[in-house]
């Protein structure tokens, strides 16, 4: 399994960034996303293998962080993990069950079939 790097946090502090998005800021979000967006794409990418999915998926969790950014701000809980959380657990939920590489057949044959 490959291990995805942790971003380096910029000038601004995450838990000032939490902070601000819990004061409504939007350019705290912009930053987030900025900054986290590539990791949390790649990791949910590498679960789903859709690009599409993948870029919809890491929206919505970005969404659900400035949702619940005052309870986050309350818990000082790293971004970064909880947006990894976050989006880690929502691909495996949405994640679609393999395809079976051959399909069973239609007709099953009857043991009285066999009998000699």
């Amino acid at each position: 399994m490959t291990t995805l790097p942790v971003p380096a946090p910029g000038p601004i502090s995450d838990a000032v960034l939490v902070h601000r998005m819990a004061r409504r800021d939007a350019t705290a979000l912009v930053e987030l996303e900025r900054r986290y967006g590539p990791t949390l794409y790649a990791l949910v990418y590498g679960i789903l293998m859709d690009p599409e999915r993948a870029e919809r998926l890491v929206a919505e969790v970005f969404e659900q962080v400035w949702h619940a950014a005052e309870l986050l701000n309350q818990r000082h809980r790293g971004a970064y993990s909880w947006l990894r959380q976050a989006a880690s657990g929502r691909a495996w939920q949405h994640r679609a069950p393999p395809e079976s590489p051959c399909p069973l057949p239609e007709h099953r044959m009857s043991t009285r079939n066999l009998e000699t």
